[in-house]
């Protein structure tokens, strides 16, 4: 046989395998996979879908890479949107451990005033880098085809103070084939007050983030019976904030949700055909 036809031929069988590898993988996602990562005490939502890839949050440290080869396939290393909750560290730290091992396209900020030494240098990576900034406020949504939309129900204008930035996290709501999913960041029972008029139990599976790691403060009953999810997931990892508190445990678990745990169960996935 002659070698360059041979080589030409090992090259084709490797390029028809590599196609046929993203065809499966453009069929394995059905409608998408939501993805709670286990990044200890911190926040990190991967959301994949045939349009491509919506990271939430981005938890405390490193642990984000190792969570993102495990989620997505090896040919694979682009975020189209990172959506920032709010800039507290368990929230955005792990970002900086991906800037140089994926693409991310554009990044969706609910404020960009924030003092904080870490986030400001982190703005100025996203500027360096060109990657796009969108303003997260009520009103805004992302289309992702086929009728599933991303909605940011919170806050109500872009923020512009330098205030604890749990109550202005961005709280987003993800319709998936009639199945939705809350994403709550860390607001309190104060700020669960203003999203209660924008819930539905319209949708046939519902499965809330719960906000800020299950704390006490969070997850009120009036908030809890307004939405009534199905599952509940809480993530969450070794501190010393008494997360997640029993009062909270025991709201989900009387309106009968079912609890999920990072610390408990690893990384929770959710695959929508």
């Amino acid at each position: 046989m002659n070698k360059y036809f041979k080589y030409s031929l090992i090259i084709l069988i490797c390029v028809n395998i590599f196609t046929y590898w993203i065809i499966f993988e453009y069929f394995y996602l059905g409608r998408g996979i939501v993805n709670f990562l286990d990044v200890g005490q911190g926040d990190a939502e991967l959301v994949q879908t045939y349009l491509g890839n919506i990271l939430i949050d981005a938890g405390p440290d490193a642990s984000l890479v190792r969570e993102l080869n495990n989620s997505l396939p090896f040919f694979d290393r682009t975020i189209d949107l990172f959506i920032l909750s709010h800039p507290n560290k368990d929230h955005f730290y792990g970002i900086f451990e991906i800037l140089d091992k994926y693409k991310i396209r554009a990044v969706m900020l609910n404020n960009v005033f924030y003092s904080d030494v870490q986030y400001q240098k982190l703005l100025q990576e996203f500027e360096k880098r060109n990657i796009l900034i969108l303003k997260g406020f009520n009103g805004v949504k992302v289309d992702l085809g086929k009728n599933d939309i991303l909605s940011v129900l919170y806050p109500k204008t872009m923020v512009s103070l330098n205030e604890d930035p749990n109550k202005f996290s961005l709280v987003l709501s993800l319709c998936l084939e009639k199945n939705q999913f809350l994403f709550t960041g860390d607001i309190s029972d104060v700020e669960e007050k203003e999203i209660i008029s924008f819930l539905s139990r319209d949708n046939k599976f519902r499965v809330l983030k719960v906000a800020h790691h299950g704390s006490r403060y969070a997850s009120s009953e009036l908030f809890l019976e307004s939405f009534m999810p199905h599952i509940s997931v809480i993530e969450v990892g070794h501190n010393s904030y008494n997360h997640p508190h029993p009062d909270t445990l025991q709201r989900l678990e009387k309106i009968g949700s079912e609890i999920l745990r990072t610390d408990l169960d690893g990384t929770i996935r959710f695959k929508i055909e």
